[in-house]
């Protein structure tokens, strides 16, 4: 499970409180397949709601650090437009094979080493843009 703490903190109260919902999606994802049998409904639901979270908060993330003239701004983008490819590229899986615990818990587990990865190297160069202004 992935835990929040103030090493992920970008400066941007509401880039941290997407992150931080973004770390529970992911956690309850985990939950759910460590507790079965998995229910489709609660995958799809759980699924739907990230998919349309992520767009949302990249979108807002990289105004912000477009607006703060971070220099990581357009490789976040790149970044973002990657995960979101994976993403689509799992959901194409997922339409095809259902809640299926071995797919899942490999969307889960990629997802949770990304969004690590992509806070504490990409989004954590906006702490500084911000604490500039």
């Amino acid at each position: 499970m992935l835990s929040w703490s103030e090493q992920y903190a970008t400066g941007v109260a509401l880039v941290d409180a997407q992150h931080q919902m973004l770390i529970r999606q992911i956690n309850d994802l985990e939950r759910m397949l460590l507790n079965p049998p998995l229910v489709k409904e609660d995958c799809d639901n759980l699924l739907r709601f990230l998919a349309g979270y992520l767009e949302t908060h990249f979108r807002f993330e990289e105004e912000c650090m477009q607006r703060h003239r971070c220099p990581a701004h357009q490789q976040n983008k790149q970044a973002h437009a990657e995960f979101l490819a994976i993403c689509m590229q799992f959901q194409e899986l997922y339409q095809e094979a259902g809640p299926e615990a071995e797919l899942l818990k490999h969307f889960q587990m990629d997802a949770a080493n990304w969004i690590n990865d992509h806070i504490l190297t990409l989004d954590l160069r906006l702490r500084g843009c911000v604490a500039r202004q």
